[in-house]
């Protein structure tokens, strides 16, 4: 019975890898391509190499694919601790948007979402309805951003941050608790950072909502979001090409040969390819938990320096009872409060009323320094403030809590944090020079995607550009041993 090429292939891909035994030299390479990191980026790039009959090796730390995208089960639901929202989608088919890559696979796998309408009702400090007030503070702010983002602004030594363009707008959020909660929920809690740390260059920059419509959609799939990594790499990750609980300590590069050094499962390897994808975050990066040798060139060393990877923490608080209001219209609760540092429970999601069988969970979304204070608190202490914040909105409620969750991404020495940002200075150039390749080291990522910085579709999108450089350059084809085996294969099947 004939089988198609993928199939042959995958084969290839197997057979090779499970008889590379890391062998350590550029002479007899373990595979075309190491591809160091299985989050999107890395299996993205993955895909694109299999398709164009790549031979590659996959390196990560983990025992399962998906990088910060990452779902865990809590209080008998399943929970995103890492990347929740598909961000811009257009449903309407306008002709002036592209189709945000992983809306389409989302579309593909059927994986479960729901539309956030970012509907509200907040509350003052004494536990008033101040909805109204909040609403028009968001349209203030809204009108402001639009004007900043008019500015011309070619970055570097021009460049300024969001809050300077924002109060040179006019813009000053310290009027009012309204516009306080304005100013944290328009950018805090999407930049993860306040807006005095962030480049209006690299703020500018992201044109997701441009490019692909401006909606977006919470993932609640019982499968975790991380299913779509899974399911890009469907046709290669149960074959030896990938390499679990394998964390790499230091890469050594040159033209034409790139080798890992890894602890795999307790023993110590090396692997070797012709060429090296590095898909670390912008945090591991810079913290040098990874060696280079030779070392990054100047160059590269500055523009990773030019980013920073704030915080984006996601507290889970699960209650015996619901005594919020189970309203599914409304996508958020917010606190509109004055105390700079409530600005930890300021965003309240009701993701419970989401997911399967409504469970009692909240979701609190927390940023910036009050993020770093919490991950790092007892988490008695985080109960008891979770606690505070609840019943200067509802009272003195009578259910109990069943269990919190607080993951740390800034501790994690794989992540140290949650998605990039660009700091005051860039350009187009600082994002062109920590996309670009060191000799046959090549990076991929979220951060290098000037367009999409910190999103999925940025990372997947990367990863794809990153393996068609690899296709295009003169390495690409460098180990033969695909064609041959195909052929074997096919003689064997025919």
């Amino acid at each position: 019975m004939a089988m198609g090429f993928a199939t042959l292939f995958a084969m290839g891909v197997a057979l090779f890898a499970s008889g590379s035994q890391a062998q350590g030299t550029c002479s007899s390479p373990d595979a075309q391509v190491l591809i160091l990191g299985a989050g999107m980026s890395g299996v993205s790039a993955a895909r694109k190499l299999y398709d164009s009959s790549v031979s590659f090796i996959i390196l990560e730390a983990r025992d399962k694919v998906g990088g910060r995208m990452r779902a865990v089960s809590f209080a008998g639901a399943t929970v995103e601790v890492g990347a929740n929202w598909i961000h811009g989608v257009d449903t309407t088919m306008n002709s002036k948007y592209k189709v945000n890559p992983v809306w389409d696979l989302r579309t593909k796998a059927g994986l479960q979402t729901v539309e956030d309408a970012e509907l509200l009702k907040v509350y003052n400090a004494s536990g008033n309805d101040v909805t109204s007030a909040a609403n028009a503070a968001l349209d203030s702010y809204d009108a402001y951003n639009t004007q900043i983002l008019a500015l011309s602004n070619a970055g570097g030594s021009s460049d300024i941050s969001v809050r300077t363009a924002l109060n040179s707008a006019g813009w000053v959020p310290q009027t009012s608790p309204e516009t306080l909660f304005a100013d944290y929920f328009y950018f805090d809690s999407d930049a993860a950072t306040r807006p005095e740390n962030v480049s209006l260059y690299g703020w500018k920059s992201e044109s997701t909502f441009d490019d692909f419509g401006d909606s977006n959609y919470l993932v609640v799939d019982p499968r975790g979001y991380e299913y779509l990594v899974q399911f890009v790499g469907q046709s290669f990750l149960n074959t030896n090409a990938l390499h679990l609980n394998t964390t790499v300590t230091s890469v050594t590069y040159s033209d034409g040969c790139v080798c890992a050094d890894v602890v795999e499962r307790g023993q110590m390897k090396t692997y070797c390819g012709r060429q090296g994808v590095v898909t670390f975050s912008i945090g591991v990066l810079q913290s040098k938990a990874v060696t280079f040798s030779p070392p990054l060139p100047p160059w590269k060393i500055d523009a990773i320096s030019k980013f920073f990877l704030p915080l984006d923490l996601k507290v889970f608080i699960a209650f015996n009872e619901t005594f919020w209001s189970a309203d599914a219209g409304f996508n958020f609760i917010g606190r509109a409060v004055n105390d700079p540092d409530s600005f930890a429970y300021t965003l309240v999601v009701p993701i419970g009323q989401l997911l399967p069988n409504n469970p009692s969970i909240l979701l609190f979304l927390v940023t910036g320094n009050a993020a770093y204070r919490v991950a790092s608190q007892n988490v008695s202490v985080t109960r008891q403030e979770l606690l505070n914040a609840l019943r200067s909105v509802y009272g003195n409620f009578r259910a109990t809590v069943v269990d919190i969750l607080v993951p740390d991404w800034a501790s994690n020495s794989l992540y140290y944090g949650s998605y990039s940002t660009a700091r005051v200075g860039i350009t187009a150039d600082t994002f062109t020079k920590l996309a670009s390749p060191v000799q046959s080291l090549y990076f991929s990522g979220e951060a290098t995607s000037m367009d999409y910085q910190g999103s999925v579709h940025g990372a997947y999108l990367s990863g794809m550009e990153t393996a068609d450089s690899i296709v295009n350059s003169g390495y690409a084809h460098g180990l033969s041993f695909v064609p041959a085996l195909v052929m074997l294969l096919a003689a064997i099947v025919f």
